[in-house]
């Protein structure tokens, strides 16, 4: 009665834990990153395996003490060094995760996406908008580079990046750094798009008529915002399926960057009032 089986004897039974350890980057803990952590909590949980997050980088190691854990298996949302995936594979733990290279492509195709939706509604000319945090170092550098491809291909005008701290006075200066006419603005997140909009309002810039402006994540944020903020959506539930039956059968997940066209098609345009014509 009341019995509940012992995690210590079930480690010692079976030579691993029921923990998972998911290695989360220095990054910023936005909405999108805490909706894929619960999914995936949720999602494991129902295979009877704990979820225990872990914030890394790529220069972290992973210390003595989380190997002691014996955990089931790794889900890497940060880049691990090659000698630290072969201790752990030495060590009967699955490593589940994308490649630093896949992970790169992925952010290159939300960049591609932004500038592909600005074109089509007619935003000729085109900036990408990032912030200064190093935090957002992680995926900022090759989203910028998916917008700028695709701006270069498609002959689109494309103005020099404009990079901002999340303060009121930083996304005014940059507002007004931009020149007269209609701009197409690919932001890196929905905070950055939401700054850049109040300061954008502030000005009496007419939105969207004379500033297009996307975001990233449909965020609360960019629901809730007056307008609305046009946004990439991000198929999180299907990845975690996947997540979730890698770790559980302990088949390998090495998602080659080649696929990104596939796995980028759970990225979709919410359209919003910033960028309606």
């Amino acid at each position: 009665m009341g019995y509940r089986p012992s995690l210590a004897g079930r480690t010692l039974v079976r030579g691993k834990s029921d923990i998972v350890i998911t290695l989360i980057p220095d990054i910023t803990f936005g909405p999108t990153v805490r909706e894929f952590v619960d999914l995936l909590t949720e999602g494991l949980a129902k295979e009877g395996l704990t979820n225990l997050l872990r914030l890394s980088s790529s220069e972290d190691s992973l210390q003595d003490a989380v190997l002691g854990l014996r955990p089931h298996s790794i889900v890497t949302m940060a880049p691990l060094r090659p000698e630290d995936i072969e201790r752990l594979e030495k060590q009967g733990i699955y490593v589940i995760g994308q490649s630093q290279a896949f992970q790169a492509a992925a952010d290159m195709a939300i960049g591609r996406l932004q500038a592909e939706h600005l074109l089509g509604q007619d935003y000729k000319r085109i900036a990408v908008v990032r912030p200064r945090s190093k935090r957002e170092q992680y995926s900022a550098p090759e989203r910028e580079k998916g917008v700028l491809e695709y701006g270069g291909l498609h002959a689109m005008e494309v103005l020099p990046t404009l990079e901002i701290g999340l303060t009121s006075d930083e996304a005014l200066k940059a507002v007004r750094s931009l020149p007269a006419g209609r701009v197409g603005l690919a932001c890196y997140n929905d905070e950055v798009a939401l700054a850049i909009l109040g300061a954008a309002l502030r000005e009496g810039v007419s939105i969207p008529a004379e500033m297009g402006i996307i975001g990233v994540d449909n965020s609360v944020i960019a629901r809730a915002s007056t307008p609305t903020i046009t946004s990439i959506s991000m198929d999180l539930e299907l990845n975690v399926r996947e997540l979730v039956s890698h770790v559980v059968s302990g088949q390998e997940l090495r998602i080659p960057p080649e696929a990104t066209d596939e796995y980028a098609r759970g990225f979709t345009v919410i359209q919003g009032g910033t960028t309606r014509q």
